[in-house]
Protein backbone atom coordinates (compact mmCIF):
# COMPACT_ATOMS: atom_id res chain seq x y z
CA UNK A 1 0.00 0.00 0.00
CA UNK A 2 2.88 2.36 0.78
CA UNK A 3 4.43 1.72 -2.63
CA UNK A 4 1.07 2.20 -4.34
CA UNK A 5 0.62 5.50 -2.52
CA UNK A 6 4.11 6.60 -3.61
CA UNK A 7 3.44 5.89 -7.28
CA UNK A 8 0.02 7.59 -7.06
CA UNK A 9 1.62 10.69 -5.55
CA UNK A 10 4.26 10.80 -8.30
CA UNK A 11 1.55 10.48 -10.94
CA UNK A 12 -0.50 13.28 -9.38
CA UNK A 13 2.49 15.65 -9.31
CA UNK A 14 3.26 14.79 -12.94
CA UNK A 15 -0.27 15.59 -14.09
CA UNK A 16 -0.42 18.78 -12.02
CA UNK A 17 2.62 20.17 -13.82
CA UNK A 18 1.12 19.74 -17.29
CA UNK A 19 0.19 22.78 -19.35
CA UNK A 20 -3.43 22.95 -20.46
CA UNK A 21 -4.22 23.58 -24.12
CA UNK A 22 -5.64 27.04 -24.80
CA UNK A 23 -8.01 27.28 -27.71
CA UNK A 24 -7.42 30.25 -30.02
CA UNK A 25 -9.66 30.03 -33.10
CA UNK A 26 -8.81 32.05 -36.20
CA UNK A 27 -11.59 33.45 -38.35
CA UNK A 28 -11.06 35.33 -41.61
CA UNK A 29 -14.34 37.17 -41.05
CA UNK A 30 -13.30 38.27 -37.57
CA UNK A 31 -9.80 39.40 -38.62
CA UNK A 32 -11.22 41.33 -41.59
CA UNK A 33 -13.61 43.14 -39.29
CA UNK A 34 -10.80 43.86 -36.83
CA UNK A 35 -8.67 45.33 -39.61
CA UNK A 36 -11.42 47.59 -40.87
CA UNK A 37 -12.01 48.78 -37.33
CA UNK A 38 -8.41 49.87 -36.76
CA UNK A 39 -8.00 53.51 -35.85
CA UNK A 40 -5.12 55.85 -35.14
CA UNK A 41 -6.95 56.72 -31.93
CA UNK A 42 -6.75 53.11 -30.76
CA UNK A 43 -6.03 52.86 -27.02
CA UNK A 44 -3.29 50.28 -27.49
CA UNK A 45 -1.60 52.46 -30.10
CA UNK A 46 -1.77 55.49 -27.80
CA UNK A 47 -0.09 53.51 -25.03
CA UNK A 48 2.56 52.29 -27.46
CA UNK A 49 3.25 55.82 -28.72
CA UNK A 50 3.47 57.11 -25.16
CA UNK A 51 6.05 54.45 -24.41
CA UNK A 52 8.03 55.69 -27.42
CA UNK A 53 7.73 59.33 -26.22
CA UNK A 54 5.51 60.14 -29.20
CA UNK A 55 2.18 60.33 -27.45
CA UNK A 56 1.18 63.71 -28.90
CA UNK A 57 1.83 65.85 -31.91
CA UNK A 58 1.01 65.76 -35.57
CA UNK A 59 0.89 62.69 -37.78
CA UNK A 60 4.14 63.14 -39.63
CA UNK A 61 6.54 60.54 -40.98
CA UNK A 62 8.00 59.46 -37.63
CA UNK A 63 4.68 59.12 -35.80
CA UNK A 64 3.05 57.25 -38.68
CA UNK A 65 6.13 55.02 -38.84
CA UNK A 66 5.60 54.12 -35.17
CA UNK A 67 1.97 53.35 -35.93
CA UNK A 68 3.16 51.07 -38.73
CA UNK A 69 5.49 49.25 -36.35
CA UNK A 70 2.44 48.70 -34.12
CA UNK A 71 -0.10 47.68 -36.78
CA UNK A 72 1.73 46.33 -39.83
CA UNK A 73 1.58 42.59 -40.40
CA UNK A 74 5.25 42.22 -41.36
CA UNK A 75 6.32 43.62 -37.99
CA UNK A 76 3.76 41.44 -36.21
CA UNK A 77 5.20 38.34 -37.90
CA UNK A 78 8.72 39.37 -36.88
CA UNK A 79 7.52 39.78 -33.27
CA UNK A 80 5.93 36.33 -33.40
CA UNK A 81 9.23 34.90 -34.66
CA UNK A 82 11.00 36.58 -31.74
CA UNK A 83 8.48 35.13 -29.28
CA UNK A 84 9.00 31.68 -30.77
CA UNK A 85 12.77 32.05 -30.48
CA UNK A 86 12.42 33.23 -26.87
CA UNK A 87 10.36 30.14 -26.09
CA UNK A 88 13.29 28.13 -27.45
CA UNK A 89 15.36 29.37 -24.49
CA UNK A 90 13.02 27.53 -22.14
CA UNK A 91 13.34 24.38 -24.26
CA UNK A 92 17.12 24.64 -24.36
CA UNK A 93 17.32 25.09 -20.60
CA UNK A 94 15.23 22.05 -19.73
CA UNK A 95 16.99 19.12 -18.13
CA UNK A 96 16.00 15.69 -19.47
CA UNK A 97 13.30 13.87 -17.56
CA UNK A 98 14.08 10.65 -15.69
CA UNK A 99 12.67 7.44 -17.13
CA UNK A 100 10.65 5.09 -14.93
CA UNK A 101 10.64 1.43 -15.87
CA UNK A 102 8.19 -1.01 -14.26
CA UNK A 103 8.92 -4.65 -15.01
CA UNK A 104 6.71 -7.15 -13.20
CA UNK A 105 7.42 -10.87 -13.63
CA UNK A 106 5.60 -14.11 -12.80
CA UNK A 107 7.30 -17.20 -11.42
CA UNK A 108 5.27 -20.36 -12.01
CA UNK A 109 7.46 -22.58 -9.79
CA UNK A 110 7.46 -20.78 -6.46
CA UNK A 111 4.82 -18.97 -4.45
CA UNK A 112 4.17 -16.10 -4.15
CA UNK A 113 4.39 -16.07 -7.95
CA UNK A 114 4.60 -12.33 -8.64
CA UNK A 115 7.96 -10.55 -8.81
CA UNK A 116 7.56 -6.75 -8.80
CA UNK A 117 10.46 -4.67 -10.00
CA UNK A 118 11.28 -1.28 -11.39
CA UNK A 119 14.05 1.18 -12.00
CA UNK A 120 14.55 4.88 -12.68
CA UNK A 121 16.90 6.11 -15.39
CA UNK A 122 18.30 9.50 -14.35
CA UNK A 123 20.23 11.13 -17.23
CA UNK A 124 23.14 13.41 -16.30
CA UNK A 125 24.41 15.68 -19.07
CA UNK A 126 28.15 16.19 -19.28
CA UNK A 127 30.55 18.68 -20.87
CA UNK A 128 28.24 21.68 -20.26
CA UNK A 129 25.81 20.74 -23.03
CA UNK A 130 22.87 22.52 -21.39
CA UNK A 131 24.80 25.80 -21.15
CA UNK A 132 25.83 25.54 -24.80
CA UNK A 133 22.24 24.89 -25.87
CA UNK A 134 21.18 27.93 -23.89
CA UNK A 135 23.87 30.07 -25.53
CA UNK A 136 22.65 29.06 -28.98
CA UNK A 137 18.99 29.69 -28.09
CA UNK A 138 19.78 33.10 -26.61
CA UNK A 139 21.73 34.08 -29.71
CA UNK A 140 18.84 33.01 -31.96
CA UNK A 141 16.46 35.03 -29.79
CA UNK A 142 18.71 38.07 -30.06
CA UNK A 143 18.82 37.66 -33.84
CA UNK A 144 15.01 37.47 -33.98
CA UNK A 145 14.70 40.61 -31.85
CA UNK A 146 17.05 42.50 -34.15
CA UNK A 147 14.90 41.37 -37.07
CA UNK A 148 11.90 42.97 -35.37
CA UNK A 149 13.84 46.26 -35.40
CA UNK A 150 14.75 45.69 -39.06
CA UNK A 151 11.10 45.01 -39.93
CA UNK A 152 10.07 48.20 -38.12
CA UNK A 153 12.66 50.15 -40.11
CA UNK A 154 11.36 48.64 -43.36
CA UNK A 155 7.89 49.75 -42.31
CA UNK A 156 9.18 53.29 -41.75
CA UNK A 157 10.79 53.27 -45.20
CA UNK A 158 7.47 52.30 -46.80
CA UNK A 159 5.58 54.95 -44.82
CA UNK A 160 8.02 57.69 -45.82
CA UNK A 161 7.99 56.69 -49.51
CA UNK A 162 4.20 56.56 -49.79
CA UNK A 163 3.78 59.74 -47.78
CA UNK A 164 6.22 61.49 -50.11
CA UNK A 165 4.22 60.24 -53.10
CA UNK A 166 1.06 61.72 -51.59
CA UNK A 167 2.83 65.02 -50.84
CA UNK A 168 4.16 65.14 -54.41
CA UNK A 169 0.81 64.32 -56.01
CA UNK A 170 -1.06 66.96 -54.02
CA UNK A 171 1.44 69.69 -54.84
CA UNK A 172 1.64 68.70 -58.50
CA UNK A 173 -2.16 68.83 -58.67
CA UNK A 174 -2.14 72.34 -57.22
CA UNK A 175 0.52 73.55 -59.66
CA UNK A 176 -1.17 71.90 -62.64
CA UNK A 177 -4.50 73.45 -61.69
CA UNK A 178 -2.84 76.85 -61.95
CA UNK A 179 -1.15 75.91 -65.20
CA UNK A 180 -4.39 74.67 -66.78
CA UNK A 181 -6.03 77.98 -65.94
CA UNK A 182 -3.10 79.85 -67.50
CA UNK A 183 -3.22 77.63 -70.59
CA UNK A 184 -6.94 78.28 -70.92
CA UNK A 185 -6.32 82.01 -70.69
CA UNK A 186 -3.62 81.74 -73.37
CA UNK A 187 -5.97 79.84 -75.67
CA UNK A 188 -8.68 82.49 -75.23
CA UNK A 189 -6.33 85.41 -75.90
CA UNK A 190 -4.57 83.76 -78.84
CA UNK A 191 -7.90 82.73 -80.37
CA UNK A 192 -8.91 86.37 -80.33
CA UNK A 193 -5.67 87.31 -82.09
CA UNK A 194 -6.21 84.60 -84.74
CA UNK A 195 -9.73 85.89 -85.40
CA UNK A 196 -8.27 89.39 -85.69
CA UNK A 197 -5.67 88.11 -88.13
CA UNK A 198 -2.70 89.07 -85.94
CA UNK A 199 -1.68 85.48 -85.13
CA UNK A 200 -1.34 82.24 -87.05
CA UNK A 201 -3.73 79.31 -86.57
CA UNK A 202 -0.73 76.97 -86.19
CA UNK A 203 0.38 78.89 -83.11
CA UNK A 204 -3.09 78.45 -81.62
CA UNK A 205 -2.90 74.73 -82.33
CA UNK A 206 0.36 74.45 -80.41
CA UNK A 207 -1.11 76.29 -77.43
CA UNK A 208 -4.18 74.03 -77.49
CA UNK A 209 -1.94 70.96 -77.48
CA UNK A 210 -0.11 72.30 -74.43
CA UNK A 211 -3.46 72.97 -72.75
CA UNK A 212 -4.64 69.40 -73.40
CA UNK A 213 -1.39 67.92 -72.11
CA UNK A 214 -1.74 69.93 -68.91
CA UNK A 215 -5.31 68.71 -68.38
CA UNK A 216 -4.25 65.09 -68.85
CA UNK A 217 -1.30 65.58 -66.50
CA UNK A 218 -3.70 67.01 -63.90
CA UNK A 219 -5.87 63.88 -64.14
CA UNK A 220 -2.77 61.72 -63.64
CA UNK A 221 -1.76 63.73 -60.58
CA UNK A 222 -5.24 63.43 -59.07
CA UNK A 223 -5.16 59.68 -59.66
CA UNK A 224 -1.74 59.46 -58.02
CA UNK A 225 -3.01 61.43 -55.03
CA UNK A 226 -5.89 58.98 -54.55
CA UNK A 227 -3.76 55.85 -54.93
CA UNK A 228 -0.95 57.27 -52.79
CA UNK A 229 -3.35 57.82 -49.91
CA UNK A 230 -4.47 54.20 -50.13
CA UNK A 231 -0.84 53.05 -50.34
CA UNK A 232 0.03 55.12 -47.27
CA UNK A 233 -2.80 53.49 -45.33
CA UNK A 234 -1.55 50.05 -46.41
CA UNK A 235 1.99 50.96 -45.36
CA UNK A 236 0.73 51.94 -41.90
CA UNK A 237 -1.43 48.84 -41.66
CA UNK A 238 -4.84 50.53 -41.45
CA UNK A 239 -7.70 51.22 -43.83
CA UNK A 240 -7.91 54.44 -45.83
CA UNK A 241 -10.83 55.52 -43.66
CA UNK A 242 -8.50 55.56 -40.65
CA UNK A 243 -6.45 58.33 -42.27
CA UNK A 244 -9.55 60.47 -42.83
CA UNK A 245 -9.82 61.13 -39.10
CA UNK A 246 -6.35 62.65 -38.75
CA UNK A 247 -4.41 65.54 -40.24
CA UNK A 248 -1.23 64.54 -42.02
CA UNK A 249 1.92 66.60 -41.51
CA UNK A 250 4.21 66.84 -44.55
CA UNK A 251 6.70 69.27 -42.99
CA UNK A 252 9.45 66.65 -43.20
CA UNK A 253 9.54 67.20 -46.98
CA UNK A 254 9.76 71.00 -47.02
CA UNK A 255 13.56 71.05 -46.66
CA UNK A 256 16.39 68.71 -47.57
CA UNK A 257 18.55 67.15 -44.85
CA UNK A 258 22.29 67.72 -45.05
CA UNK A 259 24.59 65.09 -46.49
CA UNK A 260 25.72 62.80 -43.64
CA UNK A 261 29.34 62.52 -42.63
CA UNK A 262 31.54 59.45 -42.59
CA UNK A 263 30.80 58.70 -38.93
CA UNK A 264 27.17 57.82 -39.54
CA UNK A 265 28.19 55.58 -42.42
CA UNK A 266 30.65 53.69 -40.22
CA UNK A 267 27.96 53.21 -37.59
CA UNK A 268 25.60 51.80 -40.20
CA UNK A 269 28.18 49.18 -41.19
CA UNK A 270 28.37 47.96 -37.60
CA UNK A 271 24.98 48.79 -36.08
CA UNK A 272 22.30 48.19 -38.70
CA UNK A 273 19.68 45.88 -37.22
CA UNK A 274 19.97 43.31 -40.01
CA UNK A 275 23.75 43.20 -39.60
CA UNK A 276 23.40 42.73 -35.83
CA UNK A 277 20.91 39.95 -36.52
CA UNK A 278 23.44 38.29 -38.83
CA UNK A 279 26.11 38.58 -36.11
CA UNK A 280 23.74 36.94 -33.64
CA UNK A 281 23.14 34.17 -36.18
CA UNK A 282 26.89 33.63 -36.25
CA UNK A 283 26.99 33.48 -32.45
CA UNK A 284 24.23 30.86 -32.55
CA UNK A 285 26.13 28.82 -35.13
CA UNK A 286 29.27 29.07 -33.02
CA UNK A 287 27.39 27.89 -29.92
CA UNK A 288 25.91 25.00 -31.87
CA UNK A 289 29.38 23.95 -32.99
CA UNK A 290 30.51 24.00 -29.37
CA UNK A 291 27.50 21.85 -28.49
CA UNK A 292 28.30 19.31 -31.17
CA UNK A 293 31.91 19.13 -29.97
CA UNK A 294 30.64 18.60 -26.43
CA UNK A 295 28.45 15.73 -27.65
CA UNK A 296 31.63 13.73 -28.22
CA UNK A 297 31.51 13.14 -24.49
CA UNK A 298 28.66 10.79 -23.60
CA UNK A 299 26.06 11.50 -20.98
CA UNK A 300 25.81 9.28 -17.90
CA UNK A 301 22.59 7.51 -16.94
CA UNK A 302 22.18 6.51 -13.28
CA UNK A 303 19.78 3.60 -12.91
CA UNK A 304 18.74 2.83 -9.33
CA UNK A 305 16.28 -0.04 -9.09
CA UNK A 306 14.19 -2.08 -6.71
CA UNK A 307 12.71 -5.57 -6.92
CA UNK A 308 10.33 -7.41 -4.65
CA UNK A 309 11.33 -10.95 -5.45
CA UNK A 310 8.85 -13.26 -3.73
CA UNK A 311 9.06 -11.51 -0.37
CA UNK A 312 12.74 -10.62 -0.79
CA UNK A 313 13.69 -6.93 -1.12
CA UNK A 314 16.44 -6.42 -3.71
CA UNK A 315 18.08 -3.08 -4.47
CA UNK A 316 20.30 -2.19 -7.41
CA UNK A 317 22.36 0.82 -8.44
CA UNK A 318 23.58 0.75 -12.00
CA UNK A 319 24.64 3.19 -14.62
CA UNK A 320 24.96 3.25 -18.39
CA UNK A 321 27.10 5.28 -20.73
CA UNK A 322 27.34 5.43 -24.49
CA UNK A 323 30.64 4.11 -25.79
CA UNK A 324 31.99 6.43 -28.50
CA UNK A 325 33.78 3.68 -30.36
CA UNK A 326 31.82 3.72 -33.65
CA UNK A 327 31.74 7.51 -34.10
CA UNK A 328 32.73 10.53 -32.10
CA UNK A 329 29.92 12.77 -33.42
CA UNK A 330 32.24 13.80 -36.25
CA UNK A 331 29.46 14.16 -38.82
CA UNK A 332 27.38 16.69 -36.85
CA UNK A 333 30.58 18.51 -35.85
CA UNK A 334 31.58 18.87 -39.51
CA UNK A 335 28.09 20.09 -40.41
CA UNK A 336 28.06 22.62 -37.57
CA UNK A 337 31.51 23.86 -38.54
CA UNK A 338 30.44 24.27 -42.18
CA UNK A 339 27.32 26.10 -41.07
CA UNK A 340 29.36 28.48 -38.95
CA UNK A 341 31.57 29.26 -41.95
CA UNK A 342 28.49 29.76 -44.14
CA UNK A 343 26.84 32.12 -41.66
CA UNK A 344 30.09 34.06 -41.38
CA UNK A 345 30.26 34.38 -45.16
CA UNK A 346 26.63 35.52 -45.21
CA UNK A 347 27.42 38.26 -42.71
CA UNK A 348 30.41 39.48 -44.69
CA UNK A 349 28.37 39.44 -47.92
CA UNK A 350 25.56 41.34 -46.18
CA UNK A 351 27.95 43.94 -44.83
CA UNK A 352 29.52 44.41 -48.27
CA UNK A 353 26.04 44.82 -49.77
CA UNK A 354 25.18 47.45 -47.15
CA UNK A 355 28.41 49.29 -47.96
CA UNK A 356 27.43 49.33 -51.63
CA UNK A 357 23.91 50.51 -50.83
CA UNK A 358 25.28 53.40 -48.81
CA UNK A 359 27.77 54.43 -51.49
CA UNK A 360 25.14 54.33 -54.24
CA UNK A 361 22.51 56.14 -52.16
CA UNK A 362 25.03 58.79 -51.10
CA UNK A 363 26.10 59.49 -54.68
CA UNK A 364 22.46 59.66 -55.81
CA UNK A 365 21.56 62.05 -53.01
CA UNK A 366 24.44 64.40 -53.78
CA UNK A 367 23.43 64.50 -57.45
CA UNK A 368 19.75 65.00 -56.57
CA UNK A 369 20.60 67.88 -54.24
CA UNK A 370 22.61 69.55 -57.01
CA UNK A 371 19.70 69.14 -59.44
CA UNK A 372 17.26 70.55 -56.90
CA UNK A 373 19.52 73.57 -56.42
CA UNK A 374 19.64 74.17 -60.19
CA UNK A 375 15.85 73.79 -60.48
CA UNK A 376 15.46 76.30 -57.66
CA UNK A 377 17.58 78.84 -59.52
CA UNK A 378 15.67 78.32 -62.79
CA UNK A 379 12.33 78.73 -61.03
CA UNK A 380 13.48 81.97 -59.44
CA UNK A 381 14.67 83.23 -62.83
CA UNK A 382 11.32 82.33 -64.43
CA UNK A 383 9.45 84.12 -61.64
CA UNK A 384 11.67 87.20 -62.12
CA UNK A 385 11.02 87.15 -65.88
CA UNK A 386 7.28 86.96 -65.22
CA UNK A 387 7.42 89.99 -62.90
CA UNK A 388 9.49 91.94 -65.45
CA UNK A 389 7.03 91.08 -68.21
CA UNK A 390 4.13 92.22 -66.03
CA UNK A 391 5.69 95.65 -65.59
CA UNK A 392 6.22 95.92 -69.35
CA UNK A 393 2.65 94.83 -70.08
CA UNK A 394 1.31 97.28 -67.49
CA UNK A 395 3.29 99.98 -69.30
CA UNK A 396 1.51 99.05 -72.53
CA UNK A 397 4.66 97.93 -74.35
CA UNK A 398 3.56 94.26 -74.72
CA UNK A 399 0.23 92.53 -75.24
CA UNK A 400 -1.24 90.68 -72.21
CA UNK A 401 -0.71 87.33 -73.97
CA UNK A 402 3.04 87.68 -73.43
CA UNK A 403 2.51 87.93 -69.66
CA UNK A 404 0.38 84.77 -69.76
CA UNK A 405 3.16 83.00 -71.64
CA UNK A 406 5.75 84.06 -69.08
CA UNK A 407 3.48 82.86 -66.29
CA UNK A 408 3.05 79.51 -68.03
CA UNK A 409 6.84 79.24 -68.26
CA UNK A 410 7.12 80.12 -64.55
CA UNK A 411 4.50 77.47 -63.73
CA UNK A 412 6.45 74.87 -65.70
CA UNK A 413 9.61 75.89 -63.84
CA UNK A 414 7.77 75.48 -60.54
CA UNK A 415 6.73 71.98 -61.60
CA UNK A 416 10.32 71.15 -62.50
CA UNK A 417 11.48 72.53 -59.15
CA UNK A 418 8.91 70.39 -57.31
CA UNK A 419 9.90 67.27 -59.25
CA UNK A 420 13.56 67.91 -58.48
CA UNK A 421 12.79 68.40 -54.80
CA UNK A 422 10.75 65.19 -54.72
CA UNK A 423 13.55 63.30 -56.44
CA UNK A 424 15.97 64.63 -53.84
CA UNK A 425 13.62 63.57 -51.04
CA UNK A 426 13.36 60.12 -52.64
CA UNK A 427 17.14 59.95 -52.72
CA UNK A 428 17.22 61.04 -49.06
CA UNK A 429 14.78 58.24 -48.24
CA UNK A 430 16.97 55.69 -50.01
CA UNK A 431 19.98 56.97 -48.07
CA UNK A 432 18.08 56.72 -44.78
CA UNK A 433 17.07 53.17 -45.71
CA UNK A 434 20.71 52.28 -46.38
CA UNK A 435 21.89 53.88 -43.14
CA UNK A 436 18.94 52.75 -41.00
CA UNK A 437 19.13 56.23 -39.51
CA UNK A 438 16.87 59.27 -40.09
CA UNK A 439 18.69 62.27 -41.55
CA UNK A 440 18.26 65.56 -39.76
CA UNK A 441 16.51 68.20 -41.82
CA UNK A 442 18.55 71.20 -42.77
CA UNK A 443 17.41 74.42 -41.14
Amino acid sequence: MKRLLLFSTLGAFTLAGCVAFKDRPLSATQTAGDFQGRSLSDGGLRSFLAGQHAGGGSWGVERLALAASYFHGAVAVARADADEAAAGIKTAGQSPNPLLTFSPAYDTTTLPAWILGGSIDVPIETAGKRGKRLAAARALTEAAQFRVAAAAWDARTRVRATMLDLYSARNISALLTTEVALQQDAVTKLNAQVEAGSAAAFELLQVRLGFNRSKLALHDAEKLAATSRAQLAAAVGVSSAALDAVTLDFSAFTSLPPTPGSGIRRRALTNRADLLAALADYAAADADLRLQVAKQYPDVHLQPGYQLDQADNKYALGFSIELPIINQNRGPIAQADARRRKVGAQFEARQAMVFGEIEIALAAYRAARAKAATAETLAEEAAHASETTKRIVDAGELVPLELTRRRIEASAANLSRLEARVQAQQAAGALEAALHTPLRSAK
